[in-house]
């Protein structure tokens, strides 16, 4: 890259979706971008059971509808269903599917080891078709365990602790945590811990007016945050209405904003609300939330371009 010009492609929250994720890797070469950013929340979220009936049959329900597969073939199709979604699949008899349902340990454990698998498979893929520095950074919803399986590729980067030259002029740290959820998150974090982290990172940085900070959690109240309010006294949570409407708020971190607003660095590249895809500006600071479609295998991504003086124009794309 050297200096000049350098394109960042950068999406956020894929969610275990196989197509997301692959249309981000080759999205280097579809974007002409010279470096890919993943800014966190990369694991799936749900398991689908599928029922082994002693027939040879398998059912199971997804989304409130039941499938039946009559054979290994349909249950592969169902599987790519599933992947397409970002949702796991596990297999079992009546009777293992009926031990699980009692076993909370033990349910954990799988949906863990289908995490962690599903995302080898993802570092094999990466390994083998990234053509330019790849960053990776876990977020609120990922499990500690996704950081060693990351920190094992060949091509991918892991930059939560580090700070990375992303071209010869332009610095970047991360930050994969968010501020406290109704989810109850791995992790998230009280606010003081985030602001308590933020100096950390920055201190280390040469110029932060240079510099990105890809940072999972966005801004508070910046219009990159904006979602249901939910009740967290039942769960799961439920979003609260008020008039027959849903009550949106800025659900962002207040510390995350205290900290673009002190140091105003060049860009800001935020995700963890899917639905509040945006670009807003905080004094000098261009924050960017591309939002997330993943359920449906659509990647969002923004593509941003830089050079020596600084931030130059960003591009929303969905492919």
């Amino acid at each position: 890259m050297g200096s000049g010009f350098t394109r960042i492609l950068f999406a956020t929250d894929v969610h275990g979706s196989d197509p997301v994720w692959k249309k981000f890797i080759r999205g280097a070469d579809r974007y002409k971008a010279n470096v890919l950013i993943i800014g966190g929340d990369i694991t799936g979220k749900n398991v689908t059971a599928v029922t082994e009936n002693p027939d040879g049959t398998y059912s199971a329900e997804f989304q409130e509808q039941k499938h039946s597969m009559r054979n290994k073939e349909e249950l592969e199709r169902f599987e790519n269903i599933l992947r397409t979604n970002g949702t796991y699949m596990y297999v079992g008899s009546p009777s293992q599917l009926s031990e699980l349902a009692l076993d909370h340990y033990k349910a954990e454990k799988i949906f863990s080891e289908l995490v962690l698998e599903r995302l080898a498979e993802w570092v094999d893929f990466a390994d083998k078709n990234a053509t330019t520095p790849l960053y990776v950074n876990a977020g609120n919803d990922d499990e500690p365990g996704v950081d060693d399986v990351l920190r094992g590729s060949k091509k991918i980067v892991q930059p939560e602790d580090r700070v990375i030259k992303i071209d010869s002029k332009h610095e970047m740290i991360s930050g994969g945590f968010a501020n406290l959820t109704p989810w109850h998150c791995p992790r998230d974090l009280p606010e003081e811990e985030i602001a308590r982290r933020l100096e950390k990172k920055v201190v280390l940085l040469e110029n932060p007016r240079t510099a990105v900070f890809n940072l999972h959690c966005p801004p508070v109240n910046s219009g990159l945050d904006t979602c249901p309010k939910l009740d967290s006294s039942v769960y799961p949570p439920k979003p609260i209405m008020d008039a027959g409407g849903i009550v949106l708020f800025g659900a962002g971190s207040t510390a995350v904003r205290a900290s673009i607003e002190k140091y105003q660095p060049m860009l800001g590249l935020h995700g963890h609300i899917h639905e509040s895809k945006n670009i807003a500006k905080i004094g000098k600071s261009v924050c960017i939330n591309p939002g997330s479609e993943y359920g449906e295998g659509v990647l969002r991504g923004v593509l941003v371009n830089i050079d020596d003086s600084g931030y130059k124009s960003y591009q929303f794309v969905a492919g």
